[in-house]
This record gives C-alpha cells, structure tokens and sequence, in this order.
C-alpha cells in the first residue's frame, strides 16, 4: 500500500511540473495561417438591386475588412473560377475603392443574367472566401432604353427614322410587325452614327424595334407610321408658299377633280394636302363688304384637310367656321393643328346639310376655341351620321364659357353616333357635350383624359330629352373639375354603361351622378407628371386607363 501510494505521488509531482512549465513555456509549433481569415459578408444579408446598366450591391460590412472586391459574370462562378477567368466576367474593387456599403456596380448590360460573387480583403489578415449571391443563382438587369424618341420628323407614311445612343456593343435591329419579325444587321455607319431610317413600311401602322446586342435588349420603342393620303380621293397638295385657303382655291380644287375621269360631281372627294411645318389660314373675303367669311365645302365634295408627312404638324388657323351646307360622305381632319384664330367655332352649320358617312377628326390637336368644335344651329335640317375624333388633343376648348365643345341641342338635327376614343380634353370651361332634345343615337368615349372640366354648373354630358340615346363610357380618367359643388355627370334618364373609369379625388360630380368604376384617393396632380401644362403621363402604375400616349 505504502509502494503505491509513492508511485501516486511520484506521478502527480511529475504531472504538475509539466503543467508548470506549459505556463510559462512558448509552443514550438505555430497556429495554421489558414484559419486567421477574415470572415465572409453574410450571405443572408447579399442583395442586389439591378438597374439597367447598374445594379446597387448592398451587404453587411464585416470587422477588420479594408476593402471589398466584387465580380460579376453573366457565366456561373464557383470557387473553382480564379478571380477575372470567368466569360464575360467584370471585377470590381481591386483598386480597393469599395469600402462601404451600399456599392454600385456600373458597366452592366441591360436585359442580362449575371452571377455575382463578394469577398472581403485586409492587408492583415488573409482575405475571406467567395460569398455568392443568392447561392449562386443570378440577377437580371433592366432592359435598357438607348432609343431616342421619334419626333415628327422622323416619321413618314412608309418610312421611320431611329436613333440611339452611339454605342459599339450593337448587333442587329428586331422590326416586329403583328406576327412578323425582320431583323437588320447593324452596319458599321450605323454604329458610328447611331442612327438609321427603315424604309417599305406600311402607312398607320405601329411598330416595335428592338435594339440588340447579340440576345440583350439595349432599348425598345414602340413607334406608328403616318398616314399616307386617301388613295381614292383627288389629291391636291398646297405649295408651302401658300399661306391662305379661300373660296376661290377651294373652287379651283373642286374644278380640278371633276375634271378627273370618271368622276361624278354628285359624290366626289378632294383631299388638301398642307406640307408639314406650314401655317395656312382658312377664311373666305365677303365680295360686298370685304369682311371674313365662312369657306363653303362645295356641294357632292367630301373633302379632308390633311397635314402630309415628313415634319411637324401643319397648322390650320380658322379665321371663319367651315360651311358644310348641302350633302357631302365625308368632311375630315387629319393630322392638323386647328387653332381658333377669330371663328370661335370649326363648324357653325345653320343650314341644310347632310354627311352621309363622318364629320372626323384623327391625329388632330385643337385649342383655344372660344366657343364650339361643332355647333349645329338655327333648327336647319342637319343629318350627319357618324362624328368621330380620335387620337386628339384638345386645349383650352369653351373658353368663351358661352358653349358646349360639341353643341347640337334640338330636335331639327339627328347625328347616328359619336366616337370619341385615345384622346385627351385639358381644360373647358362649358360642358363638354350638350345635345339636348337631339336625335343623337349613340355615345362612346373610350381610352380618354380629361382634366380642368366641365365649367362651374355644367356637364359632362347633357343629353336632357334625347330618347332612345345610349352611353358608353370606357378606359377614361376624369380629373380636377372646375368646381366640385357644381359638377355633373350625364343628364339623361338612361344610365351609362361604365367600366375601367377612374376618377381623381379633385373630381366629383354633384348631380347626374356615373360612379366611377375606380376612385382614387389622391388628385390629378399627384396622377399626372405636370397637368397644368399639358403633360398627362401617368405617374402611377395602379391606373391603367386614358389617353393611351400617356402611359
């Protein structure tokens, strides 16, 4: 027992001298460098938020780190990848710049998939291993914009003119077309240049074009061709030095098409072609007192005023309404800026007339008309069977606060229809349409803003003892009514059809109530980029409805 118990000692003696001395002595091996690494950024807290040539790489900063460097490569990354080695790989940071979060990473191409990798560096310690971005899964860039917009000179009835921003990293044009798609290789003058005109299109006809850079969209536009002239109408086109359209010029058209074979001078149409850019008065000279006076449409002509392609819109100045007395298939406008310069109406009918298919108005812009765009008057016996305005801008319309926009309010006049669709009504100060006791058949608004209307007590539409009338009301934004205590809706004892309507919380209707199928809690200046002076594009992606140039 005595022996054991010496051992035990002898042992614990030992034990305690090494202890001893593994507390006072240095090891003689050192600790593996490897694990003195820094950490990596937490992967949980890795985002990116992508623009189109840019994304904004947000991450949780991590002690001892000086810098951070970050690659990206529209392959996959893996830490078998040497840094720089991948396809289409771009390293940032290396000049150790990005020291704080958030960073933005530039140079990106748009409408692409890129992986996305971030470690952290120090000069004191080893740098961390590879963070990957959502496990390894990629991002994907905007789509880019590089498209200018067209303005009125870059497009024609068969041709278009497209221009970007000059970039070398351009490989073809899409032209898509309904289901067709046609693609235009990009020559070295178009690169240079950044631009090209695409010819042999059809005339009113939208296009898409997509700008590529092998499978990447670098930008896309959506753009329409012009209208080309009636091909079954005789085509006068005015010489630009030609700045008046009076009864005489007027008569000498209709002499030259019905001296065109074949032509019957009991229906027969002329189209006035005005040159883009130009300005052209239309009034006639009174022959007893020299005074203005209306220009007569002479009876069997239909005729349409018709800005020709190529420039800016032509503009029309009516000093004098035009008379449309007697019978006529058509009188239309298009594509012309109709001013009021002293009429206060475009048509101021007092006497018999017929327009046996439209009274039309497409790709038209109207302003300051003091009093009405149509007005019907003196109980003359007026048939007109269809009035349309489409893809129009009206501005400051009524201003006289005298008449209605449209103003035909007796049983004397019958119209079949009227079709008001993709246009926009910025302020009129008088109702928008009053048609009472007409024999008016239909009223379809579709696709339309309006703003600043009707005046103070008057109505959207007043259509008081029209029997037997229908109203559709479609897609349309109405906003900031002149005065919300005395605003009204639609008179007439038939309910509207409703639907896709919204109205802006500065709009409300104090009597012949519509609901709106959406009413919005914020007002038109909220909704719109810059209403008060005629920019309606949409601010708000909730809204889908208006004049469809908005969105």
């Amino acid at each position: 027992m005595n022996t054991l118990k010496t051992i035990y000692g002898f042992a614990i003696a030992i034990a305690i001298g090494f202890s001893a001395a593994s507390c006072t002595d240095k090891n003689d091996w050192d600790v593996d460098s490897s694990y003195d690494r820094l950490f990596g950024v937490s992967n949980d807290d890795l985002t990116v938020s992508p623009g189109d040539t840019y994304a904004e790489v947000t991450f949780t900063k991590v002690s001892d780190a000086e810098y951070y460097i970050i690659e990206v490569s529209t392959d996959s990354l893996t830490d078998d990848i040497a840094l720089g080695a991948s396809s289409g790989s771009i390293v940032y940071g290396e000049d150790k710049s990005i020291t704080s979060s958030p960073d933005t990473i530039s140079g990106l191409i748009g409408d692409t998939p890129y992986h996305l990798r971030i470690k952290s560096m120090s000069s004191q310690k080893s740098e961390s291993k590879w963070v990957y971005y959502d496990n390894g899964n990629s991002f994907r860039t905007d789509a880019e914009q590089l498209f200018n917009t067209p303005t009125d000179e870059d497009r024609g009835d068969t041709w278009i003119r497209l221009s970007w921003t000059v970039t070398d990293n351009l490989t073809h044009i899409a032209q898509v077309q309904g289901g067709d798609t046609t693609r235009i290789e990009m020559t070295d003058e178009m690169i240079s240049t950044g631009e090209c005109t695409v010819e042999g299109l059809k005339s009113s006809t939208t296009y898409t074009f997509i700008l590529y850079y092998n499978e990447s969209k670098r930008g896309t536009l959506n753009v329409s061709t012009m209208a080309s002239p009636p091909s079954d109408a005789y085509l006068y086109t005015l010489d630009s030095s030609i700045t008046r359209i009076d009864q005489d010029l007027i008569d000498e058209i209709s002499a030259l098409a019905l001296a065109q074979s074949g032509t019957d001078p009991q229906n027969y149409a002329v189209t006035i072609g005005l040159n883009p850019g130009t300005t052209v008065s239309l009034y006639a000279t009174d022959p007893e007192t020299g005074d203005d006076a209306e220009v007569s449409i002479p009876d069997g002509m239909s005729v349409t005023f018709f800005g020709l392609a190529g420039g800016s819109t032509p503009t029309l100045n009516i000093n004098q309404s035009v008379d449309i007395a007697g019978s006529h298939n058509y009188i239309r406008f298009e594509n012309v800026s109709i001013v009021d310069n002293g009429a206060q109406y475009l048509i101021n009918e007092g006497d018999a007339a017929t327009v046996g298919s439209d009274l039309s108005f497409t790709d038209c812009k109207f302003s300051n008309f003091v009093r009405s765009l149509i007005r019907l008057k003196d109980e003359a016996a007026i048939t007109i069977d269809s009035i349309k305005i489409d893809n129009c801008i009206a501005t400051d319309m009524s201003t006289g606060a005298g008449y209605a926009i449209m103003y035909w309010n007796n049983a004397a006049y019958t119209v079949g229809g009227v079709k008001i669709s993709n246009s926009t009504f910025d302020t009129f100060s008088h109702s928008f349409m009053d048609i009472r006791k007409s024999n008016t058949g239909s009223v379809e608004i579709s696709n339309c803003t309006f703003y600043n209307g009707p005046g103070s007590d008057k109505y959207i539409i007043d259509a008081q003892d029209c029997s037997g009338i229908t109203f559709t009301i479609s897609g349309c934004i109405f906003s900031a009514c002149q005065d919300e205590s005395k605003c009204h809706g639609i008179r007439n004892d038939t309910d509207p059809t409703i639907s896709e309507v919204y109205f802006t919380n500065d709009f409300a209707l104090s009597s012949a109530v519509f609901t709106p199928t959406v009413q919005l809690e914020y007002d038109a200046s909220s909704l719109f980029t810059d209403p008060e002076n005629g920019d309606f594009t949409l601010l708000k992606s909730d809204v889908d409805a208006g004049d469809p140039r908005w969105e």
